[in-house]
């Protein structure tokens, strides 16, 4: 361990030492930390537009309606559309597949596991190239699946990796399996780096329904925590490093999605709510033939 590292890290022990313990909940809705809500950094995401996925979904199901002809053509409309409309959604939960196994496995790796048993062959490629990554890499790993989050922007998260590299630079990474490497992966990690706590040495508790539940301690979280940020991009036959650049850029970025996010979800017609009370003044209707003079 270099004397940076060593610094770094007993800077760190003497928070944890003192930090206040709190529970944590998450499921599919957002966070809750002590009872306060927080909505998912990858929820506030979606106020970032994404053209592509429109021409990828029609893509999609013209690639799966050529390919399995036969699965449909007999259908009855209503269960071909179904089926034709759901066809990339099964794609997205391959590639969801391959991400938990690399994720599963990195977190294994930490606690010094062996990879996970049941793993297909594809899995197992991805996992084997993420953990000799890691292993090349020769740092200090001081956390994964860590819980960050932001009191002022209302947010909160889950990291991969936070570590300390063989200069003394602590990191937070990023291990990603999709096709390739997006801009909003980066603006996803600044804002990890930009939280202002961190739950440390979280201990799983019991959940009710899906909800997942842990209790830990509650850090101040600083960029001197997180001096750089990066995507590690995981294939079949590779693991690249893909640094981050111009955070200050990419957290005005993340803070505009914040706001048009708000506004879709206080805007939208889900649970009864009427979207244009939301956007509109009371309407005046000008009635056929009413003659306003």
């Amino acid at each position: 361990m270099t004397p940076k590292q060593r610094s770094i890290i007993e800077s760190l022990k003497e928070l944890v030492a003192e930090a206040p313990t709190c529970k944590v909940t998450r499921n599919r809705y957002g966070y809750e930390v002590d009872g306060e809500r927080f909505r998912r950094v990858t929820t506030m995401l979606g106020g970032i537009p994404k053209p592509a996925l429109v021409g990828w979904g029609i893509k999609s199901v013209a690639e799966y309606a050529i390919e399995h002809l036969d699965q449909w053509k007999d259908l009855p409309k209503k269960d071909a559309l179904k089926l034709l409309k759901g066809s990339p959604y099964s794609k997205r939960d391959d590639a969801g597949d391959r991400g938990t196994a690399v994720h599963n496995a990195l977190e294994g790796a930490v606690l010094g596991k062996p990879l996970p048993e049941g793993l297909t062959e594809e899995e197992h490629a991805f996992a084997s190239n993420a953990i000799a990554f890691l292993d090349k890499r020769n740092s200090k790993i001081l956390a994964s699946e860590m819980i960050v989050f932001n009191r002022s922007q209302g947010y909160c998260g889950t990291l991969d990796l936070w570590d300390i590299d063989a200069d003394g630079t602590p990191w937070i990474l990023d291990y990603k399996t999709s096709t390739g490497v997006y801009p909003d992966h980066a603006v996803q990690q600044v804002a990890y780096q930009r939280a202002e706590f961190a739950i440390v040495q979280m201990k799983e508790m019991p959940g009710k329904g899906k909800t997942e539940a842990w209790e830990g301690k509650v850090i101040p979280w600083s960029q001197e925590y997180c001096q750089r940020l990066g995507i590690v991009h995981v294939g079949a036959d590779h693991a690249t490093l893909h640094e981050v650049a111009d955070p200050d850029r990419l957290w005005s970025v993340f803070r505009a999605a914040c706001h048009i996010k708000d506004w879709q979800l206080a805007t939208d017609s889900f649970a009864g709510k009427t979207p244009r009370e939301q956007t509109y003044l009371e309407p005046i209707t000008l009635e056929k033939g009413d003659d306003s003079e």
